[in-house]
């Protein structure tokens, strides 16, 4: 039921689209969801420069790079924060400085780093990353409890064996909705930067695909980006619940 319920949302919300655009007759403003889905199709099956694909896979590349760097951080920040209290004063340290911090407002670092490049999108896609993932597990192994605790250390386990073994395992929620929170995070900051940097270098990823779009006045086409985005951001939400379910539900340790 709820995912029909979901679905007779997203219908109406859609045909109140397709009614309120003809309504208004501007299509330099709001086209129709017959165009814009007439533009996003074509741009699916075009070849070359008009294809939407290349500027899918720049962004999915960036995204993954940077995602995956920024949680190996966030996870080697953690786990040497629960093993030692040098780790946990530099833990503290880092997240309360940067992590109120928009990845975006340290752009004009990484063009200093490493210029004009696919390296600062990396950089910024990693940023956004780190913090959200290391205040979740870290938060997530401050909450497991004593008793699991004395009782890895009974069976002879300590340090990283006990993080690995018992504060993982038992921190697992937290952990999916820190690397959830950072993924979205990561996402919204390199489409940001990639509008940035695209106008930049005319090149880049569904960002640059945006502006280029607006700039050539294909508002249809600027629509259909903003749905890729939305789709591929779905598609990993709907990831994230499928690894969700069959673990951290499946085990009990959610309802």
């Amino acid at each position: 039921m709820g995912f029909i319920r979901k679905v007779a949302v997203g219908c109406f919300f859609l045909v109140l689209w397709e009614v309120g655009a003809r309504y208004l007759n501007m299509p330099l403003l709001l086209p129709t969801l017959s165009d814009t889905l007439s533009a996003l199709i074509n741009a699916l099956l075009a070849h070359g420069d008009d294809s939407l694909l290349p500027y899918v896979g720049e962004t999915a590349k960036t995204l993954f790079g940077g995602f995956l760097i920024g949680s190996a951080v966030a996870s080697v920040l953690t786990i040497l924060a629960i093993n030692t209290k040098v780790g946990e004063d530099a833990l503290s340290l880092i997240t309360g400085g940067f992590a109120p911090l928009p990845a975006v407002a340290i752009f004009p670092l990484a063009l200093m780093f490493f210029g004009i490049s696919y390296k600062s999108l990396l950089f910024i896609a990693a940023f956004a990353t780190v913090f959200p993932v290391a205040l979740a597990m870290n938060q997530g192994f401050r909450t497991v409890s004593l008793t699991l605790r004395s009782v890895g250390r009974n069976l002879g386990m300590s340090g990283i064996e006990l993080t690995f073994k018992v504060l993982i395992p038992s921190a697992l929620p937290a952990i999916l909705a820190g690397l959830r929170n950072g993924f979205s995070n990561s996402f919204r900051a390199l489409v940001a930067v990639e509008m940035v940097i695209g106008a930049a270098t005319g090149r880049g990823g569904l960002g640059w695909y945006v502006v280029s779009s607006k700039q050539n006045l294909d508002i249809p086409e600027v629509y259909a980006g903003i749905i890729a985005i939305m789709i591929i951001g779905l598609l990993f939400e709907s990831a994230f619940k499928w690894i969700e379910m069959h673990t951290v539900r499946k085990w009990g340790m959610l309802n």
